[in-house]
């Protein structure tokens, strides 16, 4: 699964056929109920055979990539089992890794931050979500379409039907960064009705950020200094990284011709969706109160029942689909469901992963924007230590008349986070499905049968896509879950 995808990510379709296949290769066999501990797994992971095990992937990634370092945190019960640093964060002076104290570029797992604080509001009787937030905001407006207002749980689980309008996010320097009120103003579009459609979306996580500095009376640092990372000792932890830690800080790199070669540093406007800071050490105590109710060593940022209601799935385009809880995406792996956020900058890729029923989870950070180290460590890891994660679906006969019915499914679908304002669509990405001639659909490279109305799954039981039609019976959405949600395209 890919968090945040960048504008050159976005032009790579190979990328997001395999990045659809991984969603759907992690699809559970049903979505009916919560698994409970004992469903995931009851056993207490040892920590002697998780850091050898973590040890042999990332040391193995690093030599086949040859990029230069990484850093892992694994929580499970309230402690941390390994926490660990890898090669070296700055090539030049040999400086190695280190999983306390070197910091490193979390990219979109900001949104996990920004969705924190805005919840907590609400926990403090500060906030309504589910009230139109144009009755709170002051220095911005969301325009008036669709008969409906757009409210804070929607912005969070990227329902609000924003445009994605990636051109002009980055600022050239640190100096240049404009406040989210200034980014924000004549930038929201509103191009589909709000609580319908999964799209991953940048500028709704902006504008949560911006809700957040205008119902708090902080700036968004401010706040999270003062209510998450300070009461969770998360010392390593912020958007403007303080002088003091600058000796601390990794350098962003990338592999070009097989040696790691500086990438330049990147500073975004969209500072709550793209631009905190953090170390290992720092995002364990995260994931432990995360897990905990909302409560680490005292300190509470979360209330147990906000805790849960931020945790809880709140949007997807099927009911056997993962889709967004607040801030979070989900995902299964086999039958484990995972509440995830991955980060991807120039020079970084990161994951942070939750496995809520088992109170387990892990953080992992290395150097190279598309590295695929998160990937690996995510389904060995699962693969390894919970056995349900090895499962799969049961694939049914192709039901009669199949073949009649794939034509209805076959077209081309444009990845609902694009531009749809920009003109000629800004180049969405586009994927294709196929009617095959047994009745069975062709969609990044696999075959998928039709197991009830509106649902396929792959072939080799990984996986389930799912369809939505209008009120006329046409086919108008795809998705194979999670933030992966497409729009059918005219012919």
């Amino acid at each position: 699964m890919r968090a945040l995808l960048r504008a050159s990510m976005i032009a790579s379709v190979g990328l997001v056929a395999a990045a659809c296949a991984a969603a759907s290769s992690a699809t559970p066999p049903t979505r009916t109920n919560a698994a409970t501990r004992a469903d995931v797994d009851s056993r207490t992971i040892d920590a002697r055979d998780l850091e050898r095990f973590v040890d042999s992937v990332v040391t193995a990634h690093l030599a086949r990539t040859h990029l230069p370092g990484a850093a892992f945190a694994f929580v499970q019960d309230g402690r941390t089992l390994v926490l660990k640093g890898y090669g070296v964060a700055d090539v030049a002076s040999g400086r190695r890794v280190s999983a306390e104290s070197t910091i490193f570029r979390i990219g979109s797992i900001s949104k996990v931050f920004t969705a924190t604080a805005v919840v907590q509001l609400a926990d403090r009787g500060r906030l309504e979500m589910t009230r139109d937030v144009n009755q709170v905001l002051r220095k911005v407006r969301v325009p008036d379409a669709f008969g409906a207002p757009v409210t804070a749980e929607q912005l969070l689980d990227h329902t609000a039907g924003l445009d994605e309008i990636r051109p002009g996010t980055q600022a050239a320097s640190p100096t240049e960064v404009l406040t989210l009120a200034e980014f924000l103003r004549g930038r929201l579009v509103r191009v589909r009705p709000p609580g319908e459609t999964i799209s991953y979306s940048t500028y709704g996580i902006t504008l949560a950020g911006e809700l957040l500095e205008e119902v708090s009376g902080s700036d968004y640092q401010d706040y999270l200094t003062h209510n998450v990372w300070a009461p969770l000792r998360m010392t390593r932890t912020n958007v403007a990284i303080p002088t003091a830690f600058a000796h601390d800080v990794a350098v962003p790199y990338e592999v070009s011709n097989g040696a790691p070669e500086p990438a330049p540093w990147e500073w975004y406007h969209t500072t709550p969706a793209s631009s905190v800071n953090s170390t290992a050490a720092d995002m364990s105590r995260f994931l432990l109160a995360q897990l905990n109710d909302g409560e680490l060593e005292g300190a509470r940022i979360l209330s147990p029942r906000a805790t849960r209601y931020m945790q809880r799935q709140h949007a997807t385009m099927h009911p056997r689909l993962p889709g967004f809880a607040l801030g979070f995406y989900e995902d299964y792996v086999g039958d484990v469901r995972v509440l995830e956020h991955g980060g991807q900058v120039a020079g970084f890729s990161s994951l942070l992963l939750m496995i809520p029923e088992a109170r387990a989870g892990f953080f992992v950070v290395s150097h190279g924007e598309q590295s695929t180290l998160r990937d690996e460590l995510k389904y060995a890891l699962l693969t390894r230590y919970f056995p349900r994660a090895r499962t799969h679906l049961a694939v049914p006969p192709a039901p009669p008349n199949a073949a009649a019915r794939a034509e209805r499914f076959a077209g081309r679908y444009a990845w609902t986070t694009s531009c749809h304002s920009c003109g000629a669509r800004a180049a969405p990405l586009t994927m294709t499905v196929t009617a095959n001639a047994d009745g069975t659909l062709g969609f990044s490279g696999r075959r998928w049968i039709e197991a009830e109305p509106l649902l396929f799954v792959r072939d080799d039981g990984s996986g389930y896509i799912a369809f939505r039609a209008d009120s006329a019976g046409r086919i108008t959405h795809m998705s194979p879950g999670s933030f992966w949600s497409f729009e059918r395209l005219p012919p």
